[in-house]
């Protein structure tokens, strides 16, 4: 496969991603299969590992079994975990774990304060550099950082 064609999947693959975060449960397990080979394809691209993770919580949603839920979230969670490390830098990386890390029940995950120290470094990038973000992304970021600060209080 030529590396065209496998960025054109993996442009794909973050279409249906964006799809299936907005609540659309067919993409999410579409995606799921889909990153789960572009992933065992270029295991070494972080990148895709961490969107494979940020899919991986999303199945926690979607899946009506109860015991598969906290499974996918923890196994969701430990795959962004790994890859912020690997890569702690990588803006899109950090976007994607703290934006799951938001969207956990603190009562259950305790991972407010994750999403808060991802946004802070999200932020505070931005303001070295403001390209590294749109405007609309920056203040999102914002949003979230206030209303996680607040459930931690």
């Amino acid at each position: 496969m030529s590396q065209q064609e496998w960025q054109n999947r993996l442009t794909e693959a973050i279409e249906i991603y964006h799809k299936a975060v907005k609540g659309n449960r067919k993409a999410t397990t579409q995606v799921y299969n889909l990153l789960k080979e572009l992933n065992k394809e270029q295991p070494s691209n972080n990148e895709i590992f961490a969107y494979f993770g940020s899919v991986t919580a999303l199945m926690a949603r979607d899946t009506p079994i109860p015991k598969d839920k906290k499974k996918f979230a923890l196994e969701g969670l430990e795959m962004l975990d790994q890859a912020v490390t690997k890569s702690p830098d990588n803006i899109t990386i950090r976007i994607l774990r703290g934006n799951v890390c938001m969207r956990m029940p603190e009562s259950v995950f305790h991972r407010t304060q994750t999403a808060v120290d991802d946004f802070e470094y999200l932020i505070d990038r931005y303001e070295k550099n403001s390209t590294i973000l749109t405007k609309n992304s920056y203040e999102n970021i914002v949003k979230d950082i206030t209303t996680a600060k607040k459930r931690l209080k």
